[in-house]
């Protein structure tokens, strides 16, 4: 197991730097000073000059790489160009914001999937071909038309929610606050559901599909068991160490979908920010965002390729 747990530590850190080191070349190399809003009007070209080197503007991209790459080892991911703070007090404030919408609808996701999924394997018929068809439709459609359309339906169809916002967040305390928060992360909240519920469903319908005929299941009919109990109980259990694998699997797609919603619905969070720094050009953030990201998905990759490993002795030989 130490073995096994160093080899993939050890993978997971060089697919980071990896990362960081494609990013931040790709950044580099791509057109436009990002210093452009800090100059302020009426500067001479001499200052301008002097800014720029003084800022490391002109050193080559290796020795950038090189004095940026020390600081993170640090955890000290620079200053922002948009916003003069440090890119890592900015992204803890936008983290809260982002699990405040990631997590719910998560959780709601993964115990909608598995009631559905496991009804739905074992009474088959028409409604497990409907939810077949239904969850195919969901996960074809991009995160981004989802939004625009509950959109158009709950705002201005219906007129139950507003478009997008925070509304009045400026008293953070008291449950005036929670419930406003509550309010206008509904909308976000619910196509991250959809989405991850789409994808989710058919998985736990396969697995449940899959043990359905197992001959386990006659077995423990035989000692007294109905076959639904045998099914949900046994059968279930069966399918959990896959399912987990699943689960964690999916963190990636969670993401994605999380800062496109975020974008779409104006909610300050990681995406949000992810988005104003892309536009302003401001490569310290970009970057501390894609660490913070790209941390966030090897660790759950990292924790489903723990799980195989005792689900599958053989992955450690």
């Amino acid at each position: 197991m130490k073995k096994f747990l160093i080899k993939r530590f050890t993978i997971s850190l060089i697919i980071l730097l990896g990362i960081c080191a494609f990013m931040f070349i790709l950044l580099q190399l791509s057109p436009g000073n990002p210093y452009m809003d800090s100059m302020k009007p009426g500067m001479s070209p001499e200052q301008i000059e002097n800014m720029l080197i003084q800022k490391g503007y002109y050193d080559p991209v290796y020795l950038k790489f090189i004095k940026w790459f020390k600081d993170v080892l640090y955890f000290d991911f620079g200053y922002s160009i948009k916003y003069g703070q440090s890119v890592s007090s900015l992204i803890m404030e936008r983290i809260p914001n982002t699990l405040f919408i990631t997590l719910p609808a998560f959780t709601v996701a993964i115990l909608l999937s598995i009631f559905i999924g496991r009804c739905v394997a074992y009474k088959g018929g028409f409604l497990d071909k409907f939810v077949d068809i239904i969850s195919g439709i969901g996960i074809s459609i991009p995160t981004f038309l989802f939004a625009i359309l509950f959109i158009k339906w709950f705002a201005f169809d219906i007129k139950i929610f507003q478009i997008s916002g925070t509304g009045n967040l400026s008293n953070k305390v008291g449950m005036g606050f929670i419930l406003n928060k509550i309010y206008y992360a509904f909308l976000p909240i619910l196509v991250l559901t959809v989405i991850q519920f789409s994808s989710l469903v058919r998985f736990v319908r396969a697995f449940m599909l899959s043990v359905k005929k197992e001959d386990y299941i006659r077995t423990y009919q035989g000692f007294g068991m109905t076959r639904y109990e045998a099914y949900k109980k046994v059968g279930f259990r069966n399918i959990m160490p896959r399912l987990l694998t699943m689960i964690f699997t999916e963190v990636p797609n969670l993401i994605s979908g999380a800062l496109i919603t975020e974008t779409i619905f104006v909610w300050p969070g990681l995406g949000k920010l992810n988005y104003d720094a892309v536009f302003s050009r401001d490569y310290p953030l970009i970057m501390g965002i894609i660490i913070v990201i790209s941390f966030v998905v090897l660790i759950s990759n990292l924790i489903a390729d723990i799980i195989n490993y005792y689900l599958d002795k053989r992955i450690g030989i």
